[in-house]
């Protein structure tokens, strides 16, 4: 008798685990520090979240071992990653049917057309009553003080019986997100306000706000359906944020409604306000946008494919750069980012004077320390680009010299990668072995070559002008990234399997076609080691760059300017092999709330100082306090483009924007 009551009391404890542990997945395989802001309501909840990152499907073993599923779509096909399976359709229905949680997140950015798809399919099949839009909502009401220019409808939670969801929320801000359409109203538990709108729209979606998150009751469990830009609102992701950087108590109520989303899913009693799904039509994937794997799920997944608990704590002590030089410290790095040449009809030519004398005056003006943009240095190579066009930059760096000089700016000379020169014998590939825009990530004539002169001129120059020059650049353009789910080129192939354990001859790995290489390295479970090679590579070719630069002026530091913050496995590369021990690498992003994820860089070796974008729009509010605390507590300084982003407004006169930086430098 006693052994059959701890018997029970073993299988009570079990499935009281189960009840709160929750499966995340991630189809782009993000970095787990971007990932925090996404787990952080779910853990407030009482969930025990478990991110499996580089086996981002279904197993049969995980409907015992979880009861909630979050589930964040791909990026296919405009973009590189993996993508939802007829296998993970299958266990999906299951989790229903176990009266389980889905929470399905799908891209909301320009991408993930493929996902989108196939899981309005398998709502249609399940008879959700759901369907997830193909347009991004848009509202030109609402003021556009974020770092990107790019401000997203504000959100109303509905009311959905008792607490915890209800009306007691006042609007707040939810990322990005497209039109969830539901058969009823009755589905719908957040809603946009009435001037949300689809631009490619005659009319606006819904007089009332359109639909933003909803939910239906599939057999015994729950699906609810939102952005993963939404599910990841509090904290910095793959994309930077469109968050308004000044209003703290909105991402307070943010996260309000998040957690309490969050809970709601533990209390099956307050589903029945949801409708149930009726009857559902056929399940078919024919006329995939890309078509859809057919593989059946396995019962557990490959070894190899461990999971890690967030959201992951970061030390205090880490939140701020160390080794930082008394400038820095002192004031505080205030940016300005412009090109140094001209562009007209897609050549390239020195500044006028009139335009560089303007610009000095605007950098004395505005109380700007550094400034920073593309310096053209590709076009010095002798080998390759005519004496005409080389003779045109020597030309502009020396306009730039004799009008920095007598400031107190400094100035980063940028290599914009794209520009970097290289043969085209192979594109990057992404994990169906397509060709990519981007080169061939580990091409050996693209770091022996082009970015091997361009930083060499770079060095040049650096040496020549040691009172001018502080650092060196590289801009890395979003268009061209080397995403999580890319890079299966024959270059990058065979340096990313050669320390691989071989199962067969090392044949087996080398004849690989590209369509096979991606799955064939997932299902085996070695998707984390393939990866990391890869980041060491490229690491190893930075450090070489560095040191090369480094023998021509030991005391230069190394600058990015980065589209989002660094999470994929080429800018860590970079990052890592750049970085030196006794001073920081000054980084540019948009991203706003980056102290703790730089705390966690910090604590893998990556001393990272931060800048962030600043809008003109921000400097036009009154609450300078708030301005300062976003530029000079969560960040190190600021920058501030002449190119201005969509929707930031007119532009101010140089004057203006000169008087408002002074302020907010005081």
């Amino acid at each position: 008798m006693r052994y059959a009551c701890v018997s029970v009391l073993l299988a009570l404890a079990a499935c009281q685990s189960q009840a709160t542990r929750l499966l995340l997945l991630e189809l782009a395989l993000t970095e787990p520090a971007l990932l925090n802001g996404t787990a952080q309501p779910w853990s407030d909840a009482g969930y025990t979240v478990e991110y499996r990152r580089f086996y981002p499907h279904l197993a049969r073993a995980d409907l015992e071992r979880y009861r909630v599923l979050i589930f964040l779509l791909g990026r296919e096909p405009e973009a590189p990653s993996d993508a939802l399976t007829a296998g993970d359709l299958a266990l999906l229905t299951s989790w229903m049917l176990r009266g389980g949680v889905v929470v399905l997140g799908y891209d909301a950015d320009g991408e993930g057309f493929l996902d989108r798809w196939t899981a309005n399919r398998w709502l249609e099949f399940e008879g959700a009553g759901i369907s997830i839009g193909d347009r991004l909502l848009e509202d030109t009401t609402v003021r556009a003080f974020t770092t990107t220019g790019r401000a997203q409808p504000w959100t109303t939670a509905r009311v959905v019986g008792d607490e915890p969801l209800g009306s007691v929320f006042e609007p707040f801000p939810l990322e990005r997100n497209h039109v969830v359409a539901a058969r009823d109203s009755s589905y719908l538990l957040a809603v946009t306000s009435r001037h949300a709108f689809v631009r490619a729209a005659r009319v606006p979606p819904a007089r009332a706000g359109a639909g933003v998150v909803a939910a239906a009751r599939i057999g015994d469990g729950l699906v609810v359906v939102l952005s993963r830009h939404a599910l990841g609102a509090l904290g910095p992701q793959f994309r930077a944020a469109t968050a308004p950087m000044l209003q703290s108590d909105a991402l307070a109520r943010t996260r309000e409604f998040l957690t309490a989303l969050a809970r709601w899913t533990r209390r099956p009693a307050e589903w029945a306000h949801v409708p149930p799904a009726t009857r559902g039509v056929p399940l078919t994937l024919v006329g995939a946008p890309v078509p859809v794997e057919l593989a059946p799920p396995p019962a557990v997944p490959p070894r190899g494919a461990d999971t890690v608990a967030l959201p992951l704590t970061a030390d205090p002590k880490l939140y701020r750069a160390t080794s930082l030089p008394d400038w820095l410290r002192q004031q505080g790095m205030r940016v300005l980012r412009t090109p140094l040449l001209a562009s007209h009809n897609g050549w390239r030519s020195p500044r006028a004077a009139a335009s560089l004398d303007s610009l000095v005056a605007l950098l004395d003006a505005g109380g700007f320390n550094l400034l920073t943009g593309d310096a053209g240095p590709e076009s010095m190579d002798s080998a390759h680009v005519r004496w005409d066009v080389r003779e045109a930059v020597r030309r502009a760096w020396a306009d730039a010299v004799k009008r920095l000089q007598p400031t107190s700016v400094a100035w980063i000379p940028v290599l914009d990668y794209d520009n970097a020169r290289h043969a085209t014998a192979d594109s990057s590939r992404g994990v169906r072995g397509e060709g990519l825009a981007a080169p061939c990530a580990l091409d050996s004539t693209l770091w022996a070559d082009g970015l091997a002169s361009a930083y060499g001129a770079l060095g040049r120059l650096a040496a020549e002008q040691r009172t001018l020059v502080i650092a060196l650049g590289l801009e890395l353009d979003p268009a061209r990234a080397y995403s999580m789910g890319q890079e299966f080129c024959d270059a990058a192939w065979r340096r990313g399997v050669a320390g691989l354990p071989r199962a067969g001859t090392a044949r087996s790995w080398d004849s690989l076609p590209y369509p096979a290489r991606y799955s064939a390295l997932r299902d085996a479970g070695l998707l984390p080691l393939y990866y990391r090679a890869l980041e060491d590579e490229v690491a190893a070719r930075a450090t070489t760059l560095r040191d090369r630069v480094l023998k021509q002026r030991r005391d230069l530091y190394f600058a990015f300017q980065l589209a989002q913050p660094p999470a994929d496995w080429f800018t860590l590369g970079l990052l890592r092999g750049f970085g030196l021990p006794d001073r920081p690498t000054l980084v540019f992003t948009p991203e706003v709330r980056t102290r703790e994820l730089l705390a966690l860089y910090r604590a893998r070796g990556l001393n990272l100082a931060h800048a962030v974008a600043l809008s003109p729009a921000a400097l036009r509010v009154r609450d300078w306090a708030a301005v300062r605390r976003a530029v000079f507590a969560e960040s190190d300084g600021f920058w501030l483009s002449q190119e201005e982003p969509p929707g930031a407004g007119a532009r101010l006169p140089a004057d203006s924007l000169g008087r408002l930086l002074r302020r907010l430098a005081r």
